[in-house]
């Protein structure tokens, strides 16, 4: 019996790749095996793409399926298996293209046994020019710490479908879908290079990989989600934004005298705090940074809260159709500009700026002029601490009101009661907890700790890849004594780091000598995870720096919540004070609402309404 004849659906997700599609389309028309179809898949693109497509759906060969909003990957790939009408699948993403024997090749290979399930090809992946030189490594056809992509890639059609965003999201196509085809048959490696896997910016492994600056923020942001995410962000970090986020979805009614509060520019750590502005009845608008090149800084659409997002292409129109109460500018570099051009643009409505990193910066990304114009010009401004205040009047005296308050301060919804017992009580030994990075702190400062049986234990949140070798030197330094852990929500916080002794700030040694014009970043500095450790009824380790002014340290000391060592000696003799231990963290659970953005939202609503009066008041004169 003559076998059937191999066939090919050569499916073609696309989502914003207008300016490749046409090659990558091409590249199949020029295919030496004509024996295919051609699926388009247009994922919600928002560019040109059915511009530059147009001449290609006349051709008989090709189907093209069209939606909105994007949906993901997955669920474009799986729309055209629904689709698909001959027994091979290959792919061609739109930034990708084929050599002319691509088909051929993998189709004389298929013929030759029925026991393969999945054929894949080497794929060149590099740039090469006088300018730069940027290579993907391949190990026997597979990408280093990638895998099998797409564009290389045959198999056979089955019932199997991709996993989808609903679902979950991963870099990983493998876990995606390869691994469901492995009981069907062998996978065989064609060691002909016979396509390209094109580098560029906006590949969708580079929006989630923070090892490539990407993740949550960074890919909600270029795909525009609007729902809550599941997302594998590093090899030992799994994000669920459901199960993080559920507690802040109700809808609460707007009040009678609520404010129209547009926030410009992004949100950062601990984002969720602005649904306490919802619950207190005040309506929110976003209008966020274009595209944020940190993971940490976070944009809309946010998957809490109901935040009205203003559109990047309208927005002007649709904040004149707001009407505004008052502009909320904030929150790290990325936002100066932006913040700076609606402020231009809408000189009439009151703003309040409330930045926090960083100064320096800012003088080497090229803003600090604009950075210092909007401490000029704003209404009102929101300083993290009375040090940073003191430190911009020298450059600036701000002509409108004054507010002090952290920026990232979190939820008191993540202030709970279940602690946990300490690991000390059982060992006999002293636990700290680092959530985040350990700053400062070297392989000898681990080992003299060590040797006093002092615990280090690291929470890795973001760059797992850029730590690595941190974490490596640290197992090899303490073996015993440093411990590695994941990602831990901000719903375990009480539960999980409750368990520990004390935390860790930043540790320098600062070189101020109590002068402002000396101060650097860390000496201003307020870190995020001073609010994780106060909620979690911790004392916060810093080195003692109390002959120069440090933000962070007079912070603490006010409240007397925080452990300050002068060697690693001293700090081991301190942390086996029982006594003192045990006072501190009293002083901590005292305090630590201090550190809950919710203790703000009364004062911070009453600190735009006299912006708001103080605004009318400079117009009439």
């Amino acid at each position: 019996m003559e076998k059937k004849e191999i066939s090919f659906t050569v499916i073609m997700p696309t989502y914003n790749q207008c300016m490749y599609i046409r090659r990558a389309i091409n590249s199949l028309f020029a295919q030496t095996y004509a024996n295919w179809e051609l699926i388009i898949v247009n994922d919600g693109c928002t560019d040109l793409t059915e511009d530059f497509i147009q001449d290609y759906l006349q051709d008989e060969r090709v189907s093209y399926i069209k939606y909105t909003p994007n949906q993901g990957l997955g669920y474009a790939l799986n729309q055209a298996l629904d689709k698909a009408k001959n027994n091979y699948i290959a792919y061609l993403p739109s930034d990708d293209y084929y050599y002319e024997e691509h088909l051929q090749i993998i189709k004389e290979r298929f013929k030759q046994s029925e026991d393969q399930i999945l054929l894949y090809t080497n794929a060149s992946s590099q740039i090469i020019d006088s300018y730069q030189y940027n290579k993907n490594h391949t190990i026997a056809g597979l990408f280093a710490g990638l895998g099998l992509q797409l564009v290389q890639v045959a198999h056979k059609k089955t019932v199997d479908r991709w996993i989808e965003r609903s679902q979950w999201v991963t870099k990983d196509l493998f876990q995606m879908f390869w691994h469901k085809l492995t009981g069907y048959g062998s996978f065989l490696h064609i060691d002909q290079e016979t396509c390209s896997w094109t580098i560029h910016l906006t590949q969708r492994h580079k929006q989630i990989d923070d090892k490539h600056n990407g993740g949550l923020n960074i890919y909600r942001s270029y795909y525009q989600v609007k729902e809550p995410l599941k997302m594998r962000v590093s090899a030992i970090n799994f994000v669920n934004e459901e199960e993080i986020y559920q507690s802040f979805r109700a809808i609460y009614p707007v009040k009678e005298d609520a404010l129209k509060i547009l926030i410009v520019g992004e949100l950062a750590y601990n984002p969720e705090r602005i649904y306490a502005l919802e619950q207190a009845g005040h309506k929110l608008y976003g209008l966020w940074i274009p595209k944020p090149n940190a993971n940490f800084f976070t944009v809309g659409p946010l998957p809490f809260g109901h935040i009205t997002d203003i559109s990047r292409e309208y927005w002007e129109e649709e904040i004149r159709q707001i009407k505004p109460d008052i502009i909320y500018g904030l929150l790290n570099y990325q936002a100066i500009e932006w913040t700076y051009l609606v402020a231009q643009k809408f000189p009439e409505i009151p703003l309040v700026w409330h930045f926090k990193e960083g100064p320096m910066v800012a003088q080497r990304y090229g803003t600090w002029d604009k950075l210092l114009s909007l401490y000029h010009l704003a209404d009102g401004n929101i300083y993290l601490n009375p040090e940073i205040k003191e430190w911009y009047e020298q450059f600036v005296s701000p002509r409108g009101l004054s507010f002090v308050m952290d920026g990232d301060l979190p939820k008191a919804d993540y202030f709970t009661d279940d602690f946990s017992p300490r690991l000390s009580e059982t060992d006999g030994e002293i636990h700290t907890v680092a959530p985040g990075r350990l700053v400062g702190v070297g392989f000898k400062d681990l080992a003299i700790l060590a040797s006093r049986k002092v615990h280090v234990h690291l929470y890795v949140e973001n760059y797992l890849e850029h730590k690595k070798g941190f974490i490596e030197g640290a197992f090899n330094a303490t073996p015993d004594h440093f411990h590695l852990h994941t990602r831990c929500s901000p719903k375990e916080w009480v539960k999980e780091f409750s368990q520990y002794d004390a935390g860790w700030l930043h540790c320098f040694d600062s070189t101020n000598h109590g002068s402002l014009r000396k101060a650097s970043w860390d000496d201003l500095n307020m870190p995020a995870r001073m609010n994780t450790l106060a909620a979690t009824g911790l004392p916060m380790i810093q080195k003692d720096n109390s002959k120069h002014i440090v933000a962070m340290q007079s912070h603490v000391k006010k409240r007397d919540i925080g452990i300050f060592f002068k060697s690693y000696e001293d700090l081991a003799d301190q942390l086996y004070d029982n006594e003192r231990l045990k006072q501190l963290q009293q002083n901590v659970l005292m305090s630590r609402m201090d550190f809950a953005f919710d203790t703000y939202v009364v004062p911070l609503i009453q600190f735009f309404r006299e912006v708001i009066h103080y605004k009318k008041q400079s117009i009439k004169k």
